[in-house]
């Protein structure tokens, strides 16, 4: 069913209509609100660590790290092989290979 109103009918509808008002002191509870959901604990938390300050350090800290372990690898690696250039050296001085034939008249 299809109602037809006239202009005049929703201006009058109009009449008597005040603005809306909120509820005494519903800004001073949102504010309160809001700032007591920030100084909650992992909301600082997650506010210090998306810092840029703090990313930075963290990737500064993270490549000193890497490049300590790298070091210290290649390190145990040299030692590998110091150890290992005695015996090469030794095998090295003998003229006479035992694997060999010895094909000398």
């Amino acid at each position: 069913m299809k109602q037809n109103f006239s202009s005049e009918d929703v201006i009058n509808s109009l009449e008597n209509i005040r603005r809306a008002e909120p509820q005494p002191f519903l800004f001073t509870r949102v504010q309160a609100r809001l700032l007591r959901e920030q100084s909650r604990p992992e909301i600082a938390i997650f506010r210090f660590v998306t810092r840029p300050i703090f990313a930075i350090c963290f990737a500064v800290l993270f490549i000193f790290i890497n490049g300590y372990l790298v070091n210290q690898k290649m390190k145990e690696n040299s030692l590998a092989d110091d150890i290992g250039q005695p015996i090469a050296v030794e095998y090295v001085q003998h003229t006479i290979n035992p694997y060999e034939i010895n094909e000398n008249p």
